[in-house]
C-alpha cells in the first residue's frame, strides 16, 4: 500500500483524464508546466482504494484539533497500518525494542481483495468512533467529497 493517495487517471481520446482529488488537484498544481509520468495498471477495486483514501483526509480534517501537532493522512495511514497488525516492526537484536515499522512490508498490491476489502472496513469503523459518528455518516461524506 503506497504512503500517499495514488493519482488515478484513465486514458479517454488520446490524453489521460483524472478520476480521482488528489489526480485533480496534482494537475491543477502543474500550472502548465511540464511533468514526469509513471503509467501503472491498478489492480483492485479502485473505487474502494479512492474511497480508502478520501475517508483519511475527512477524518484528518474532523480530528486536526484532536492532536498535538501536524496530523496528515500518510501519518493517520501510518498510523491504522500499525493498528491493524501489517507494518511489519524493526527490532533492535540487542535490545529488543521496537525502533520503528516497516510500512511497506504489506501494500494493497499484495494483498487480496477480501484482504483489502476487510482493512478498509476495519478503517472506515476505527475512524469513525475516533471521529464520534456512525460508519454510514462518515462513507456518506466521503463519498460525497470523492464525487
Amino acid at each position: 500500500m503506497a504512503d500517499k493517495e495514488p493519482l488515478l487517471c484513465r486514458s479517454m481520446l488520446g490524453s489521460l483524464r483524472p478520476i480521482s482529488a488528489a489526480a485533480e488537484q496534482a494537475i491543477k498544481a502543474t500550472n502548465g508546466t511540464v511533468v514526469r509520468i509513471e503509467v501503472k495498471r491498478t489492480t483492485g477495486n479502485t473505487r474502494r482504494l479512492a474511497l480508502y483514501w478520501v475517508v483519511l483526509r475527512v477524518a484528518v480534517e474532523q480530528l486536526s484539533d484532536a492532536f498535538d501537532g501536524v496530523i496528515s493522512t500518510k501519518a493517520l495511514h501510518r498510523w491504522l497500518k500499525r493498528e491493524y497488525g501489517i507494518a511489519t516492526p524493526i527490532v533492535s537484536r540487542k535490545t529488543g525494542e521496537v525502533i520503528d515499522y516497516d510500512y511497506d512490508s504489506i501494500s494493497f498490491t499484495t494483498m487480496t481483495e477480501p484482504e483489502r476489502a476487510s482493512f478498509i472496513d476495519w478503517t472506515i469503523e476505527k475512524l469513525s468512533a475516533r471521529i464520534g459518528c456512525d460508519v454510514t455518516t462518515l462513507t456518506r461524506e466521503a463519498q460525497r467529497e470523492a464525487a
